[in-house]
């Protein structure tokens, strides 16, 4: 069974570009998250209450699935992990009403079901990014969809990040601090990171 490293951190902290510079240093497969072939992506960015449960239950299935595959294959890196789906995205589609009582509930026992059956992660990378920084980056990039978000959503996201990343406990976590490593505009800082996770596993 090989190791496997899951990346979290907010939309557009960085996490798939980082994620596949970790994977060619260390000669690890790479997973990156399913997004343009989510049938339920952009409907849910223009409209949240109508599309949350959908969408969420896609992304929890999937990545289910890569991870149960990353278990019988040879190393492996995630461009995102599967806690972030209920601590994260779920939990501030219902907080904020986008998601019921009723879909969240049905929603956190999948993900309790499914959770027991994987493997831990050995490394979890937490890329901290604030909300300029990702505002930033999202325009660079320039999904059309992200960027007609409203930034109270990135806030909020933020918010939630920090919580859940000072209670995490089920592996070792490096972070990288966002505002200062940016591999894209800094490509030399690659090979310090990737020292540091070797030293790591």
């Amino acid at each position: 069974m090989g190791k496997i490293i899951v990346l979290a951190g907010n939309v557009g902290a960085g996490k798939s570009t980082i994620a596949s510079a970790i994977a060619e240093g260390l000669g690890f497969s790479i997973h990156y998250e399913s997004v343009s072939d989510n049938p339920f992506l952009e409907d849910f960015y223009y409209d949240q209450k109508r599309w949350s449960y959908h969408l969420q239950t896609y992304f929890l299935f999937h990545r289910y699935c890569s991870l149960k595959q990353a278990e019988e294959k040879d190393n492996t890196v995630f461009d995102r992990s599967i806690y972030e789906d209920r601590e994260i995205f779920a939990r501030n589609l219902f907080e904020t009403g986008k998601m019921s009582q009723r879909e969240f509930a049905a929603y956190v026992t999948m993900f309790d079901s499914m959770i027991k059956y994987l493997k831990k992660p050995d490394l979890l990378v937490y890329i901290d990014a604030d909300v300029d920084t990702i505002l930033a980056r999202i325009r660079r990039r320039g999904r059309q969809m992200e960027t007609a978000v409203p930034i109270a959503y990135w806030e909020q996201l933020d918010r939630l990040y920090s919580q859940w990343i000072e209670e995490y406990d089920l592996s070792p976590v490096y972070k990288i601090d966002a505002r200062s490593v940016d591999i894209v505009i800094n490509p030399e800082k690659t090979e310090r990171i990737i020292g540091e996770i070797k030293r790591i596993l």
